[in-house]
């Protein structure tokens, strides 16, 4: 179903979300399923791209190879499989021993400070909707460095080289956008990771009822906050555009993808290469090299899509555009695999399918998965995600009721959400700040569960690599050197 949307406006008045829906629609009963579909797609996005970086995290920095010897089943659970044993366990090794089976990590912190910043802005049945501001967002990263993600107290892990570099120096409250080029420029003007792409999708929710031209401009400026080389622009321009299109049902064909692609790179060559920016970049700007990221694998079915996306390269792994690809070759596999089939059967497993082969390419695999989760969740919805992962995502129902009050907002679902009233949404959440020491103390007891945690698993390991020694046959430990490995 594709919803076609006037933003016209007949007064100065802003015009209520909810009675725009109801001009567009014949019938009551109309009115409520597109209402349900929105909303179904809406909360799908957010979920999904959550889902997306939780399972991610098992395979996150590993190669294919190591993936596939580690994970062996390819099969991943977060609520316990047939024998009630809990979620799939981790490799417990020093990236993932301070990480619980069933969260999400920073990716999806940082679109959550993009949400919570929006939400606090309006309310059900609000007219005008502004998106969040370069400021906000500054403001929220700097609390998130130091503090956590404060509405669930968890701490701030997974932080990057430069959004950690950008948020700490001087003057980033005031002025992010100069603050980040600065950096770029001072760094050789090379590097282009994904962190602002993993955290763009919620604009496209944001920019339901905006033109489009309007959420590539914001996705744009959001992206500066921390990421200004033009390749993170534009992926971010893409991704938040295709999320948008995809919601709105203009997204139903690849035909309909390339154009929104197609679209985006235009808004770009034409908004983006002039100015300070244009002096900016050295030499012209590399478009092939993008086609090859977002158009490799042709026509011809979905065998290997993503194999040209070299994904567990060990040099490039955070690289933009292998998320963006990622992301988008996976929607390819969706719609082709979806070609001429009718009814839910043909959708009830793709999510889960899809999104395990990409996170067993390894590489920045949760940073893939969740930009690739908040597509194929705006593609497929909520209803399409699957139960088993859905149901053991950790703080997935706080999760879900704040995606269900992006819906009040929109005017996709009933209800008297006020967000100044909800303290999730305050910078603080309504707590206290922590100090320098107590942050401290806290990082302390992490480290000291991981290490706890980290020897019962090796305690684990070498017995069983005992019990193997006594039946006659050895393996080397997984952090055993070669050159130590018995035989």
């Amino acid at each position: 179903m594709t919803l076609q949307v006037s933003t016209k406006k007949n007064s100065s008045e802003p015009e209520p979300k909810l009675a725009r829906l109801d001009t567009l629609l014949y019938s009551t009963a109309t009115n409520h399923l597109l209402r349900e579909i929105l909303c179904d797609r809406v909360i799908g996005c957010m979920i999904g791209s959550a889902l997306g970086d939780t399972i991610g995290l098992y395979t996150e920095f590993l190669s294919g190879q190591k993936a596939l010897e580690t994970y062996p089943s390819g099969k991943f659970t977060l609520t316990g499989g047939p024998n009630g044993d809990g979620p799939t366990p981790f490799l417990l090794d020093l990236h993932r021993a301070s990480k619980q089976e069933g969260h999400w990590t920073d990716d999806t912190d940082h679109a959550l400070l993009l949400v919570l910043g929006w939400l606090n802005q309006h309310g059900a049945g609000d007219g005008d909707l502004p998106f969040p501001t370069q400021q906000d967002l500054a403001n929220r990263l700097r609390v998130w460095v130091q503090q956590g993600l404060k509405p669930l107290d968890t701490m701030p892990m997974g932080l990057g080289r430069l959004v950690g570099s950008v948020v700490a120096s001087k003057g980033f409250l005031e002025d992010p956008e100069q603050v980040a080029r600065e950096y770029w420029v001072k760094t050789g003007k090379k590097i282009a990771p994904n962190g602002s792409l993993m955290r763009t999708h919620p604009l496209g929710v944001m920019g339901l009822w905006e033109d489009e031209e309007v959420v590539f401009c914001k996705a744009a400026e959001l992206s500066r906050v921390t990421h200004v080389d033009l390749r993170c622009v534009l992926g971010c321009v893409l991704g938040t555009g295709l999320v948008r299109g995809l919601l709105r049902g203009e997204v139903r064909s690849e035909r309909d993808l390339d154009a929104i692609l197609g679209r985006g790179v235009k808004w770009v060559k034409r908004e983006c290469l002039k100015g300070d920016v244009e002096d900016d970049i050295d030499g012209e700007f590399d478009w092939e090299e993008l086609n090859r990221y977002i158009y490799f694998g042709g026509d011809d079915g979905v065998a290997d899509l993503l194999g040209g996306l070299q994904l567990d390269e060990p040099t490039s792994i955070g690289y933009v555009y292998k998320t963006l690809g990622s992301g988008v070759m996976l929607l390819r596999m969706a719609m082709r695999k979806l070609a001429g089939k009718k009814g839910s059967l043909a959708r009830s497993n793709l999510f889960e399918e899809l999104i395990t082969d990409l996170i067993m390419r390894g590489g920045d695999a949760d940073t893939n998965a969740c930009f690739a989760g908040a597509l194929l969740g705006a593609y497929l919805g909520y209803q399409a995600l699957p139960d088993h992962w859905k149901h053991g995502l950790v703080h997935g129902e706080w999760l879900t009721g704040k995606a269900e009050a992006m819906c009040q907002v929109l005017g996709l679902k009933e209800g008297d959400y006020v967000g100044k009233e909800d303290k999730d949404t305050w910078p603080d959440a309504g707590k206290e700040m922590i100090s320098q020491q107590e942050m401290e103390v806290k990082w302390m007891l992490l480290q000291q569960k991981t290490g706890k945690r980290m020897g019962i698993a090796i305690s684990k390991a070498e017995a069983a690599a005992k019990t193997r020694s006594k039946s006659g046959w050895t393996s080397r430990l997984p952090w055993q050197a070669k050159d130590t490995a018995k035989s």
